[in-house]
């Protein structure tokens, strides 16, 4: 769901199929590294099952955190936006009727897992998303 945020900024700036592949790539990389890092017994087979790669691609396609990310992006690049967690809050509203995003919920706790641990250089697709997502980080910065 992190990284569907991030394919959702990706589309919301138009950037095209092969920057998504490749925000994509950077981003299973990192999911199967956080879980290797945080947990014990992880299979690497795993993230290359449908519960792995098959629901990444579902997800960053269709899913509603993209979706719900790419209006992000573009209300970002439209207006700059300081408050991005009332700016989410208006996005769920209007998209979702009520219900919440798993993906600024993952970010958020992804985020302070890497932070206690000092691992933000480690991941660094997980924390551009979050910055971009919750500190204003510009959106435009996706792709660095």
């Amino acid at each position: 769901n992190i990284v569907a945020l991030g394919a959702g900024f990706v589309d919301g700036l138009n950037l095209g199929g092969n920057t998504k592949a490749a925000l994509m790539r950077v981003g299973l990389l990192e999911m199967k590294q956080f879980c290797t890092t945080f947990f014990t017994g992880v299979e690497p087979s795993t993230f290359l099952e449908s519960c792995g790669l098959a629901d990444l691609i579902t997800t960053c396609y269709g899913g509603r955190n993209r979706r719900c990310a790419e209006l992000f992006a573009r209300k970002q690049k439209e207006s700059h936006t300081v408050d991005c967690g009332q700016l989410w809050m208006e996005i769920e509203r209007k998209m979702l009727n009520g219900q919440k995003l798993q993906g600024t919920l993952a970010a958020e706790e992804v985020y302070l897992s890497l932070k206690s641990r000092q691992l933000l250089d480690v991941f660094p697709l997980m924390t551009t998303i979050y910055e971009i997502a919750f500190q204003g980080r510009p959106i435009d910065e996706i792709t660095k």
